[in-house]
């Protein structure tokens, strides 16, 4: 039973509908890759594509990672290059981008993205030089998620005055398009089921036509530090999977301090998640929105380990929920991490 419960009005029929197409094979997943065919059918329910009113919209995400946190970060993936689109299509009317639009809202056409690499300071790795007729593109993309079930990847690659976005077929394993090399899937500590895979451009040429500058870099980083301080509701979806398993455990156990313990932490993530999210609503300051979205994380890391344990040496077993979720809560400590959010972490550790 979910005792954390849903931050906003109830969603029973896609909860019902996510638990019966994510849940099952939660561990396989893990282990073997997200499966296009259970997108397809949150597609099929218009849950892919277009979002929710926002309270809605939270929910949705808490409870896709409550189920399955690799499914869900492919799915959070697929929001970035709508968003994208949609910014553009205010400015001007093409119709390849907006045909690739409404497949991507439908859910028709799946999306990932890569753009992680900006946020970093240094020597802007990959790069890209304008030539005659658009731009050649040179370095490397880490990590880029969904590679082998998406069909494209929005990417994002700094020049000297701005950032440029551009697609990429995904799924082609080599790529058909020259100048770009797909290494083999990486080995994860955790969300090794979401095919992330490296990227390599070696002069790789992007026309214009297929370019969409991002000309105020300093509004973008500005926007995207604004973001990344907030608690994702993913943090609180894992947390919930977590609670929920440790109070059935108390009670097949009939273990009071058990349940006790959930309860606690039930009432923890409640308060934190209504916290986090009126600050966000509120647009309060950055300093307490990463001070609660410390709080999120410290919160999902404990719950999770509240379950191994409870479990003993049973949670050390591997292709269980337990130490999925274990490995889910270590990865949301550095998703979207900045010297910021890593800054407000260590603050919350160190105040201890």
């Amino acid at each position: 039973m979910d005792i954390v419960g849903s931050a906003s009005a109830p969603l029973p029929q896609i909860e019902a509908l996510i638990d019966e197409v994510l849940v099952p094979g939660a561990e396989v997943v893990d282990q073997f890759g997200v499966q296009r065919v259970a997108l397809d059918h949150l597609a099929d329910a218009g849950l892919v594509g277009t979002p929710l009113p926002t309270a809605e919209q939270r929910e949705l995400s808490e409870l896709i990672a409550r189920a399955d946190a690799s499914t869900w970060f492919c799915w959070s993936q697929h929001q970035a290059p709508m968003q994208i689109l949609r910014n553009f299509a205010e400015l001007e009317s093409v119709a390849p981008r907006a045909a690739l639009l409404d497949d991507l809202a439908s859910g028709e056409q799946l999306a990932g993205v890569a753009f992680a690499h900006v946020r970093r300071p240094g020597v802007p790795n990959p790069i890209a030089t304008r030539v005659e007729g658009g731009w050649l593109i040179n370095g490397t993309l880490d990590w880029v998620t969904s590679w082998d079930i998406a069909d494209v990847v929005l990417v994002m690659v700094a020049s000297d005055s701005s950032f440029l976005c551009f697609f990429l077929t995904a799924g082609e394993v080599p790529s058909f398009r020259p100048g770009v090399e797909i290494g083999e899937p990486l080995h994860l500590l955790a969300m090794g089921g979401t095919h992330t895979r490296p990227v390599r451009f070696d002069s790789c040429f992007v026309s214009d036509d297929e370019v969409m500058p991002i000309l105020d870099v300093n509004a973008w980083r500005k926007a995207d530090e604004s973001k990344t301080a907030n608690a994702n509701p993913a943090m609180f979806g894992i947390a919930r999977g977590a609670i929920s398993e440790l109070d059935d455990l108390a009670t097949q156990r009939g273990d009071s301090r058990m349940r006790a313990l959930a309860s606690k932490l039930a009432a923890e993530c409640i308060d934190i998640r209504e916290r986090a999210y009126a600050a966000i609503d509120q647009d309060r300051d950055v300093e307490l929105r990463l001070q609660l979205r410390a709080e999120a994380l410290d919160l999902l890391m404990r719950s999770c380990l509240a379950i191994v344990t409870a479990r003993a040496g049973a949670s050390m077993m591997t292709g269980t929920a337990t130490e999925r979720r274990v490995r889910e809560a270590l990865f949301m400590q550095v998703q979207a991490q900045t010297a910021a959010t890593r800054a407000a972490m260590q603050d919350l550790a160190l105040e201890r």
